[in-house]
């Protein structure tokens, strides 16, 4: 269960953009730069998965690292299959996963490396 602070209500904005961004239409003009569609994923479970670690430190719970992972994995597997079954524009991908997945390891990464110590 999420603690009740702002980040989680924020964690949860975020989502329903990623939501959002996911059942629009896929835009046509060309990226700016080789993958960027790779960094976009990156950066938008990054962006979750901290918000939700910080949810739970402020909650002053401790973060369950295990099921961040697992849910990450499995909305990064719906949302693949979601752009091949519900949009015409999109297109699911191994590699997207893979970044989405990229992104929570460096949250989680970053949120127990800065709840340690010096």
């Amino acid at each position: 269960m999420l603690p009740r602070n702002r980040f989680s209500l924020l964690s949860a904005l975020w989502f329903a953009g990623g939501i959002y961004a996911l059942l629009r239409p896929a835009e046509t003009t060309p990226p700016p730069f080789p993958h960027f569609d790779k960094v976009a994923h990156l950066a938008l479970f990054f962006a979750q998965t901290w918000l939700l670690t910080k949810a739970f430190r402020t909650g002053s719970r401790p973060i369950p690292y295990r099921g961040l992972m697992v849910s990450a994995l499995c909305f990064a597997l719906f949302s693949e299959c979601a752009q091949v079954l519900f949009t015409e524009t999109r297109t699911g991908s191994f590699g997207d996963v893979l970044a989405d997945m990229a992104g929570t390891v460096l949250a989680l990464f970053a949120a127990r490396a800065a709840r340690r110590p010096d």
